[in-house]
């Protein structure tokens, strides 16, 4: 079994490129930070005519050399007053980096070739992308009628191996907004006037963004002038894959992706072979293990457990939300006398304390009603502002989270039956503590297991601890020697009973699910009927014919399709009509609008649409069955663990199979595992603490839910 993930391996044909291209570099004498430089956007403008620029360390152009002398070009550009602080010579295009320190090679090379995909210059019919201030970025059609924000994909290529010409392609998706919003959002607060970050005007020609510069005359009209910056308090969120119609899939991250990777196929062949690297998975852990999916199977968890509703509010809504939140509780519980309500929490309850948000108290100059857990109160806090309607996740959600503070303050884990991993001994997890407000304090916390699931906690804070010296030499292994400082991607040591560490790492490198498959597959979904089979007639005729094949079916569903479809006769019909009268004659169906659409399939639905596909080469829908689920997203699904060597291994934690719908909300990072100094890896036997759903509400967690346990200890208070 294999997969890909967002590593590239590139070959230079570094003959081709020097045949084609110029390369100039640029070089400030003092300020060497080239991030919103004018002068990208100006060597890309009319002047100068770039194919692509981009910056590194030093910033790069690339040139068409059949429409440029060399002589010629660097001689403008030194003479040029708009470039009079930048030093400019020619570097020569090297696959790798040999000594030579006039040249251009590795990832930076890959970046301008790749950024020449955005060039206004291009010898391509359609420009999907767009070489600005040095990025190469995915600009949605424009129309006159500008929208407030812009939602703009950024694509980035970071080095992951250089060595060997191995990179990581990267989206990530920004707001661009217009100046006018800016301002507004401004006004009245401490800032009097917008952090100078380059400016873009919508170009009619292009239906895109160009850059502004003072160059181009007086101030441009903030109305329609946009700046890369997000809104106040919000965050822009795009899916990482959405796969419902081939426009979805498009606007993705990974949609984009896979038209990056396209273009380059396409367009850049001639001066570099890319490819996605492979990996071979060792071992896959499928995710089963539900503790939330139905009410009742917290029932045993909540037996006997009771419930405290703790109003601070003390008003009409928030009576009703007390009235709500017990009616919410109730299916979690076996008796309803274990709810009680009041004024203050109590001890031994799980305490649902409903407050005002920090803002409310801040603003009327109250005491914030927010008081954190404790060994001896549990407690659990909504705010009448954002809790008014409380959904079937949000209760989830915040008795798993209560149950979790119960397990902290009886120090015994509950939730997990740690016992049938069988580990033998005690088994330590640690995490930093990411709080700054005491520099003096070590910010590292352990947790320390036993093998039947009691637990502690430990933190060193310059105080004598029992095996200080062992847990010392934990801290160590999560920090830089020279620094001190916490050891970058860190999330967490993970120790054994034999004192064997292995660290965890975060990784840029995501896994990527059958991008290719799957968009051939939408285009056939949204792809017309045949012509010589579009008609009533002609379609009634395949659901005859099916029938001569089919005989175990409800033979009236057909017969009755049939006639429908008869009634047509000669006339046309579409794709989405036909797939209405299948849901309306064969599925489980729901009226949306003049449409039939399924809710649940029905086996005659499903045999006829194989039927189709199978000896029509019509294509109904994306399959949702478990093997082509496996089969198009192996790489977002389950724990798989691989690469293993005597030091290093490598994971990633993916969805439910059961849970794939239309969508994957986030991509899978790789996580890291390395063996410090004379350790063994010892990582697999923790794989099964990721098959949990109590971490993440109803989904997986990415690292062992231990972690979990250690950053909500981090937030109890003293016991008071």
């Amino acid at each position: 079994m294999s997969i890909f993930t967002n590593r590239l391996k590139i070959d230079f044909h570094i003959d081709a490129i020097e045949r084609d291209f110029v390369f100039i570099r640029l070089k400030r004498e003092k300020n060497g930070n080239w991030w919103g430089a004018e002068e990208l956007d100006r060597i890309i403008g009319d002047d100068y005519k770039a194919m692509s620029v981009g910056y590194a360390q030093y910033a790069y152009a690339m040139f068409e050399k059949k429409s440029n002398n060399t002589n010629q070009l660097l001689q403008k550009l030194r003479t040029d007053p708009k470039f009079g602080d930048v030093a400019a010579i020619e570097v020569t295009p090297e696959a790798v980096y040999k000594g030579n320190d006039e040249c251009i090679c590795g990832v930076t090379l890959a970046r301008l070739l790749m950024n020449s995909l955005g060039s206004s210059r291009s010898r391509f019919k359609q420009r999907h992308f767009s070489n600005l201030t040095g990025a190469l970025l995915k600009v949605p059609s424009l129309t006159n009628k500008l929208n407030d924000v812009i939602p703009v994909a950024e694509i980035a290529l970071s080095p992951a191996d250089s060595k060997k010409n191995e990179f990581l392609l990267n989206i990530s998706v920004v707001s661009y907004r217009k100046k006018v919003s800016i301002l507004k959002e401004d006004r009245g607060t401490k800032s009097k006037k917008i952090p100078k970050r380059p400016e873009y005007v919508f170009h009619s020609g292009t239906a895109s963004l160009r850059r502004w510069l003072p160059s181009d005359g007086k101030d441009p009209d903030a109305t329609k002038t946009y700046i890369k910056r997000g809104k106040a308090g919000t965050k822009l969120h795009t899916n990482f894959l959405e796969f419902k119609t081939i426009k979805d899939f498009e606007n993705s991250r990974a949609g984009i992706l896979q038209q990056v990777f396209q273009n380059i196929q396409d367009h850049l062949s001639e001066y570099m072979r890319v490819d996605f690297s492979p990996l071979e998975i060792d071992h896959s852990i499928e995710l089963k293990k539900t503790l939330l999916k139905k009410p009742k199977e917290l029932h045993s968890k909540l037996d006997g457990q009771p419930i405290n509703i703790v109003d601070t509010v003390n008003d009409e809504d928030s009576a009703d939300l007390v009235i709500k939140l017990k009616e919410s509780l109730r299916p979690y519980i076996t008796n309803e006398k274990l709810i009680t309500d009041g004024k203050g929490d109590k001890q031994g309850a799980l305490n649902f304390r409903i407050i005002h948000d920090a803002d409310f108290y801040e603003q009327k100059e109250q005491k914030d009603e927010y008081l954190p857990s404790t060994d001896k109160f549990q407690r659990q806090h909504l705010t009448i502002e954002s809790s008014r309607n409380i959904s079937d996740a949000i209760v989830k959600t915040i008795i798993k989270e209560q149950l979790i503070k119960r397990d902290i303050s009886t120090r015994k884990l509950n939730l997990f039956e740690w016992d049938k991993l069988q580990l033998s001994g005690v088994w330590t997890f640690a995490a930093w503590d990411e709080d700054e407000n005491d520099e003096d304090e070590n910010h590292v916390i352990f947790m320390e297991i036993q093998p039947n699931g009691d637990f502690e906690f430990h933190q060193i804070k310059g105080q004598d601890i029992f095996n200080w010296q062992k847990f010392k030499t934990y801290q160590n292994s999560m920090t830089d020697s020279s620094s001190g400082a916490k050891l970058r991607n860190l999330e967490g040591l993970v120790i054994c009973d034999t004192g064997d560490i292995n660290q965890i790492f975060r990784t840029n490198e995501i896994t990527i699910p059958d991008l290719s498959k799957i968009e051939t597959i939408l285009k056939e979904v949204e792809t017309e009927l045949p012509e010589n089979q579009r008609s009533g007639n002609a379609l009634a005729d395949i659901v005859e014919d099916f029938l001569q094949e089919e005989s175990k079916l409800d033979i009236e569903k057909f017969k009755s399709f049939s006639s429908e479809l008869r009634k047509v006769g000669r006339e046309p019909i579409s794709k989405a009509d036909f797939k209405s009268l299948i849901a309306q004659y064969l599925g489980t169906k729901r009226k949306v609008g003049d449409k039939y659409i399924d809710v649940s399939t029905t086996r005659e639905a499903t045999n006829f649409r194989d039927y189709l596909l199978e000896k029509h080469q019509i294509r109904l829908k994306l399959p949702q069955d478990n093997q082509s689920k496996d089969d198009l997203f192996d790489a977002s699904l389950n724990i798989k663990y691989f690469g293993e060597t005597e030091k290093e291994a490598y994971y990633f934690v993916g969805d439910r199979r059961e849970k794939v719908q239309f969508s994957f909300k986030d991509a899978c990072h790789l996580r890291k595992i390395v063996a410090v100094d004379d350790s063994k890896l010892i990582f697999t036997q923790l794989l099964p603490t990721m098959d949990v759903d109590f971490v993440r509400t109803g989904q997986s967690t990415v690292i062992p839910f231990p972690f979990k346990y250690i950053r909500e200890y981090q937030n109890f208070g003293v016991a008071k």
